[in-house]
């Protein structure tokens, strides 16, 4: 097994995260390539690209971490995640803006951010989906066997089932006395 301080969950997270900057930071640059697409000349004469673009992939990361897109529970329900995915962008929309206002050599340009927009919307909504069902599959289950055939072992295994991220498989229930083993259920 691998893991960080022994829990592959931590890894899997860190990797979702990744993936995503690295989407916004995808979608921020073909936005930037699709409007200077006409006009190539004019993109010489954009200053602090890259802290312009850094700071759009704080601030888009920031709201998705304080509308619970971090989360994965909150991936299952695609509708509320769709929402909270707009939600959080323009609630980021409009800090850039307020950023913008007071220190205005770091915008971008409206069509840049609409194209952006756009882009990040779709591909980590996108993105989400995909994760989802992958981190169904077997292999990145993490195989549980919890201690105890009764009352509170029972909550356990509907706490796991109802609040879990997926990520764990119970596999069997064993008496604290080491008598009785019981199978899942």
């Amino acid at each position: 097994m691998f893991g960080v301080k022994g829990n592959r969950r931590n890894l899997l997270h860190l990797f979702f995260v990744l993936v995503d900057t690295l989407l916004i930071l995808i979608g921020v640059l073909v936005g930037i390539f699709l409007r200077f697409l006409a006009n190539p000349a004019t993109l010489d004469n954009i200053n602090y690209t890259g802290l312009k673009i850094m700071i759009i992939v704080i601030v888009t990361q920031l709201a998705f971490y304080y509308f619970d897109l971090y989360d994965l529970n909150m991936c299952r329900a695609k509708k509320k995640m769709g929402i909270l995915l707009m939600e959080s962008l323009i609630v980021s929309s409009l800090f850039l803006g307020v950023i913008y206002y007071f220190v205005p050599f770091l915008e971008t340009g409206r069509r840049v951010f609409s194209i952006s927009f756009v882009l990040i919307l779709l591909s980590t909504f996108a993105w989400r989906l995909i994760y989802v069902r992958w981190s169904k599959t077997k292999a990145l289950k993490e195989r549980v066997l919890i201690v105890g055939t009764g009352e509170l072992a029972m909550r356990i295994k509907q706490e796991i089932q109802e609040h879990g991220d997926d990520g764990f498989e119970i596999v069997g229930y064993i008496d604290e006395t080491r008598e009785k083993y019981r199978p899942r259920a």
